[in-house]
């Protein structure tokens, strides 16, 4: 059922901006946090895949089959997890989700075979597909279209702190306790995490610990986000009849392989074809989740400035994510590296990109719809960045076992965000709020 959207106003409207409390940066803080647990649990098969390929006997397809488990209980469940959370709610979505990825982690320790450990990754996937449509929706609820991208990004950058601390955790724990204890450790805070979700976290309306000035802020700045007045129930139908929706579809489905391949083979790479240790690959995979890092908060940062600065909402996305793209076209050489090191660092200019178009391309959703609808929509286009990241994988298994070689997959994902780029650009024309359906129906 469709709620009724807060009346179009002025953002800009209020009290001075020491004086509008800043409780929703704490909310923020909170899905940092479980973004960072979040990309834990699902780094910790790629750090581990040189130790369990080995005692299991795996080879890179039987990687790429566990990795697409996982994959495909994320595509599938970010297309239903979005409505999920637009019709429970964040504080008892976010609840359930995290207790079920939390406790998949931990249950991979008893993995044994390809099937068991593609299982646990199924469960897992399945659960943390919840993470972003959620998060998105949160900033969406919290915050005012022209701080959005930046929280967005604050959020979202936890997947890069997440990647930077799992490769030298990981690869510890693996050489001095084993891997079945990497996976329990890293599974355990999203338990203790949600205890505290559950202490602090309710509505933007009716929250007692919001002071009403930041209140007043927040509901006067977000209906900027997908028009006013009242709305109908909307179905999925009426998205897919939008071009802009369609450029994010395509720029996700073009671009998210590319990232997914970073993040999942780069420790299989270094190991087999770079020869590099577990202990420095550690250490080394610091390096390009670091600028992710950078890449998630810049993006979004930059696109707010220029936004505030008085440049259009489609002129300031379309702005970042070309540079981003430019950026992440760095891998083509990185195969040509002379050094483990000087690989690296190309690497780590095309995981600055990624983030960076991340922040912008996955903040879309809050800027062309209500909050009522973020969830659901994020989710249908996270479900086409997943699809395509699901191909990917499915060809990179295939491509190593047979050329024994990476050097192919590199170029290729040095190529498809730029092919995604233009794609978006194409369909989705001018980025704008959508005029949603009046309350005679969808």
């Amino acid at each position: 059922m469709a709620l009724p959207v807060t009346a179009r106003s002025d953002p800009s409207a209020g009290p001075e901006p020491g004086k509008r409390g800043r409780f929703r940066w704490l909310i923020c803080f909170l899905l940092f946090l479980i973004t960072v647990n979040n990309y834990m649990d699902r780094q910790m098969i790629s750090i581990t895949s040189p130790v369990i390929s080995q005692e299991f006997k795996l080879s890179a397809s039987n990687l790429a089959v566990i990795v697409n488990a996982f994959l495909l209980a994320y595509t599938f469940g970010q297309l239903f997890s979005g409505r999920f959370m637009d019709w429970v709610g964040s504080r008892t979505g976010f609840t359930l989700t995290v207790l079920i990825w939390s406790l998949a982690g931990i249950f991979t320790s008893l993995a044994r075979s390809v099937f068991s450990f593609g299982l646990y990754r199924f469960l897992l996937g399945a659960a943390e597909s919840a993470n972003f449509p959620g998060g998105v929706k949160v900033c969406a609820e919290w915050f005012p279209v022209k701080e959005r991208s930046t929280a967005v990004g604050i959020f979202i950058s936890g997947a890069s702190i997440g990647a930077i601390l799992t490769p030298p955790l990981a690869a510890y724990l693996i050489v001095r306790f084993g891997w079945q204890v990497a996976f329990i450790a890293v599974g355990l805070p999203g338990l203790l995490w949600v205890l505290v979700w559950r202490r602090l976290y309710g509505t933007v309306e009716t929250h007692t610990r919001l002071g009403e000035a930041e209140r007043s802020y927040i509901l006067a700045g977000r209906s900027e986000g997908g028009g006013g007045g009242t709305v109908a129930p909307v179905r999925w139908t009426f998205f897919l009849r939008q071009r802009i929706v369609w450029g994010v579809m395509l720029g996700r489905f073009l671009e998210e392989p590319a990232a997914w391949f970073y993040y999942t083979w780069l420790p299989l790479y270094l190991s087999q074809y770079r020869h590099v240790s577990l202990m420095n690959i550690g250490f080394l995979l610091v390096i390009p989740f670091l600028t992710l890092d950078i890449g998630y908060m810049g993006g979004g940062w930059v696109a707010s400035c220029l936004m505030r600065r008085g440049w259009s909402l489609d002129r300031a996305r379309k702005t970042v994510m070309l540079i981003s793209v430019l950026c992440m076209s760095s891998s083509i050489a990185a195969v040509s590296a002379a050094t483990p090191t000087g690989f690296v660092l190309l690497i780590s200019i095309a995981t600055f990109g990624h983030g960076s178009y991340s922040a912008n391309i996955l903040t879309l959703p809050g800027d062309i719809v209500p909050h009522h609808w973020v969830g659901t929509l994020y989710g249908m286009t996270g479900f086409a960045g997943g699809f395509g990241s699901i191909f990917f994988m499915q060809i990179t298994g295939k491509l190593v076992d047979v050329q024994q070689s990476f050097n192919t997959l590199f170029m290729i994902s040095g190529i498809l965000p730029l092919l995604g780029f233009a794609a978006f650009v194409l369909l989705a024309r001018k980025i704008e709020p959508l005029r949603l359906p009046a309350a005679t129906g969808a």
